[in-house]
């Protein structure tokens, strides 16, 4: 069988060639150590797998570790020394900085409004961490169809909160023919609970698919790869 030339010598990402190298899908800082042994990993030229992607990957990692609902995971809490060790290195000065600039106290009430207790959390860069997602999910576009989102498709991420923007109508058509078919499949897991994902493809365009991506079993976020011109 002839292999195409992008599935061996080509960034996943962009295309390009030249001085490649394997980017951890998701990045692999969220895992424990000892790692899984089925870390999935893509070629990536070294803009695409930059000093700043590995900042974003930084960031992403310590926002997920931070927020109170995953705070008891049981992988949260075995990365949370070597965040705490990486955040105390002198060269990381910066990091801390701008880690800490962004905590807040904020009042914590029940749906009903009652007050509960004053807390500490982080204000969180949604972009910043959209866009990490999106390059797993791009990333794990070629590790499955094994070649890159071809020109014209576009690589889209939302979380719970960026969903309760659609229409009420428009949401719940997605839901029943999307997100449920999707939930309903085994996962593929990564790690102790550390990723998941399910993901299914369009039966008229397979370059149209649809992703559940699951952090620490409670951060979830809805993928999709669509033409560009397709309105959501």
């Amino acid at each position: 069988m002839r292999v195409r030339k992008e599935e061996v010598d080509q960034c996943a990402f962009c295309g390009a060639d030249g001085v490649l190298t394997r980017d951890h899908i998701p990045p692999k800082g969220i895992f424990a150590k000892p790692r899984p042994d089925n870390l999935i990993t893509v070629q990536a030229c070294t803009k695409c797998h930059s000093q700043q992607t590995s900042r974003d990957d930084e960031y992403f990692r310590n926002a997920l570790i931070v927020r109170e609902e995953l705070s008891q995971h049981p992988e949260v809490l075995k990365v949370q020394p070597t965040v705490m060790r990486s955040l105390s290195s002198p060269h990381k000065a910066g990091m801390l900085a701008e880690f800490l600039k962004n905590i807040r106290l904020i009042e914590r009430v029940t749906p009903g409004g009652i007050f509960i207790r004053k807390q500490l959390a982080l204000q969180t860069d949604m972009v910043r961490i959209r866009r990490v997602v999106q390059r797993i999910l791009t990333g794990l576009f070629y590790h499955h169809k094994k070649h890159r989102l071809p020109v014209g498709y576009d690589a889209l991420v939302f979380n719970d909160e960026s969903l309760q923007n659609w229409r009420a109508n428009q949401l719940a058509v997605w839901q029943k023919k999307v997100i449920k078919p999707l939930l309903a499949q085994n996962a593929i897991t990564i790690g102790n609970g550390v990723f998941s994902y399910s993901f299914g493809f369009d039966t008229s365009d397979p370059d149209t698919t649809y992703w559940i991506l699951v952090f620490y079993e409670r951060a979830g976020f809805l993928g999709l790869t669509v033409p560009s011109e397709q309105n959501i």
